[in-house]
């Protein structure tokens, strides 16, 4: 087994989907968190300057160090025969994970917009037309491609990202106009190392 930790604040957020990928493999590792830096910013302002980007999550892997967020999330996928069969099936698991990911940023600006009054605005955009109409995209695939996986048949990234964005969704009802989606986030969430994992993790805001 490999030698495994990763680093990241006390946060769910960006350290979270590589967190999941690790339980679905049973992939013992340290879970090494750090204060969020507006609790206690000291660790992670002596620990920035040494990091490859300035930038959270770091993974160490045998002693090999993997930065960015969606670089340790797609080792571990291709790690854990996660990212399809083919080159073809690579690539709409990626088509799913970047679509994810635009929705998943425009919530962290809204999140983290300073001025009020945009804020307000960025946040009712993002909750009322950025989430659904991306789980509508993600419905639409997943009925084109039988509704069992997202891509070729079988559990892959996509699906897992899948389950751990709308596990963040603070309105599940969202979810009610996607059922296929939600028949997929409650197959992942019924295995055994991912809902195991959601169980004990620790209780975090964000």
């Amino acid at each position: 087994m490999p030698t495994v930790k990763l680093t990241y604040f006390n946060l769910r957020a960006r350290g979270e989907p590589a967190r999941i990928l690790l339980a679905y493999a049973g992939i013992d590792y340290e879970d090494n968190r750090l204060p969020a830096p507006w609790d206690d910013p000291k660790p992670w302002a002596a620990l920035k300057p040494t990091t490859p980007y300035g930038e959270l999550p770091i993974l160490y892997w045998d002693g090999e160090e993997i930065a960015q967020s969606l670089g340790v999330a797609r080792f571990l996928a291709k790690e854990f025969g996660l990212v399809g069969k083919t080159n073809l099936e690579a690539a709409q698991v990626d088509e799913v994970i970047y679509a994810l990911q635009d929705c998943i940023n425009a919530g962290y600006y809204a999140l983290f917009e300073e001025d009020k009054e945009r804020k307000k605005s960025m946040t009712e955009t993002h909750e009322r037309e950025t989430i659904p109409r991306v789980l509508g995209y993600i419905e639409k695939r997943l009925k084109d491609r039988g509704g069992e996986f997202l891509v070729g048949n079988q559990i892959s990234w996509a699906d897992i990202q899948t389950f751990f964005f709308c596990s963040e969704l603070d309105d599940k009802d969202v979810l009610l106009k996607n059922p296929e989606v939600t028949k997929l986030i409650k197959k992942i969430g019924d295995i055994a190392n991912i809902s195991s994992w959601m169980e004990k993790r620790p209780k975090t805001n964000l």
